[in-house]
Order: C-alpha cells, then structure tokens, then sequence
C-alpha cells in the first residue's frame, strides 16, 4: 500500500469511529415519518429531478434517515484542511479554503449549531447522484437539489437546511473576492464542511430508500488522475433537512 493511499484510508477510519448525534437507532417518530412521507417524497424527486438529472448523466438515488442518526463531528470538517491532490499537483488543502469561498469552512454554522437544527427535525432527506467522471459536472449537482427542495417547499415541506457536495458552484461567476456571500439565502454549503461523515449519511438513508434503491456507500478515488485510477464513478452526496 502507498504512503498516500494509507494516509487516505486512515482518514475514513477516523471518521467511521465518529458516533452518531443520538448514538441509537431510528426513533418511533422518524419510523412513522418515513412510512407517511417516503412515496410522496420519492414521487416528487421523480417528477422534478429524473429527466433533468438524465441529461447531465447522472443516476439519483435517495433515501430518508432519522436526523440524530447522522454522524457530525469538527473532527470531520478538519479533513477540509488535509493536503488536497490536483492534476497540477499537491495544494494545501481544498481550494475552498484557499480561496475563502463563502461555503467553505470556516463559514459553515459551528457543530452545535448544527446539532440544534437536526434535533428539531423529523427528516434528513440523503439524495445522491452518481454518474462518471469528466461526463458529470459537480456544480450540477448544486443546481439539482435547489430544484428539489424548491419543488418539496411548494409541495408544503418545512426546509430547514439544503446542503450540497464541494463548495457551493450557484454562482456563474464563481465566488465573491469579498467576506460577504453575494446570494446568502441561496448558499449551499457541503455536507462535509458542516461536520457530516457522508458515507454514514448513505448507510443510514439506505436503510429507508425513497427513490432509485436509495444512495449507495461513497468510495474514495484511489490514486486520481494517475495511470492506476481504480474506478471513474463519482456519487455527489446532497442533503435536506425536513422540519
């Protein structure tokens, strides 16, 4: 095993030793939730995000999970920091934090902040879209699940929280120079940058699947852009918080 491949998977070992908000399993409430909602849920998903989602070739796959099952951790947001691998080389960290985009930490609500929100929630709708690298955009993603969460908002849903995956591409012009985020109410920060370990978020939203067989575990790319890339799918992870 590489140098850099162990650094990675001690990484996702550290965040699969993170516990869960409640530390149990779903609550009676939530279970009584995902029975009343998850048709409806998975039906609007369908009608807003299938043909839209197909033509910038992605698979979207969605699930429902108990919002005090999520696993948010500072430890988790700290990987926002780690060396980040570009086709240019090595940088510093992801470029969201070198460059002060507004999505980025360490603009994202603090921890408990975060747990607050989850604590007076009944849904943590998980939607992933998964597809191939160079034939998918990220940014799209972005566009996608605002499309979804506008669509449940009209449909009568309390939206309490919209995340997406990587800094937040809703802006054509990318990122302000400025402190100030130009679109604040439409901001969209990545589960990532909030504390989330996204591949727990898909176990457990896999366990009550709403559209497409529910999101699958993410892998980590090993050894990207390099002869020996071992696989080209990319699962973009998104989120929405139902109050």
């Amino acid at each position: 095993m590489t140098e850099k491949v162990w650094k990675a998977e001690k990484h996702i070992r550290k965040g699969e030793g993170v516990a869960s908000v409640s530390g149990g399993g779903p609550s009676p409430g939530f279970v009584e939730f995902s029975r009343r909602s998850r048709q409806e849920l998975g039906d609007l998903l369908g009608e807003n995000l299938k043909t839209a989602a197909g033509e910038r070739g992605f698979i979207v796959r969605a699930g429902l999970m108990d919002p005090l099952n999520a696993v948010v951790s500072e430890r988790v947001r700290g990987f926002c920091r780690l060396p980040y691998r570009t086709t240019g080389g090595t940088i510093a960290s992801c470029p969201g934090i070198l460059n002060n985009w507004k999505a980025c930490p360490p603009h994202p609500l603090e921890i408990a902040e975060t747990i607050e929100i989850l604590s007076r929630a009944r849904g943590f709708l998980i939607v992933q879209f998964s597809g191939e690298e160079n034939l998918t955009v990220q940014g799209d993603a972005h566009l996608l699940i605002e499309r979804a969460a506008g669509a449940l908002a009209e449909r009568g849903y309390d939206i309490r929280k919209v995340y997406a995956c990587g800094p937040c591409r809703l802006c054509q012009r990318g990122c302000g120079e400025g402190e100030d985020c130009r679109q604040p109410k439409r901001r969209l920060f990545a589960l990532e940058s909030c504390g989330f370990w996204v591949n727990a978020l898909c176990r457990r939203a896999g366990e009550f699947p709403v559209y497409g067989g529910g999101p699958e575990e993410v892998r980590w790319i090993r050894n990207w852009s390099l002869p020996d890339q071992d696989t080209k799918v990319v699962r973009y992870v998104t989120g929405v918080i139902l109050g």
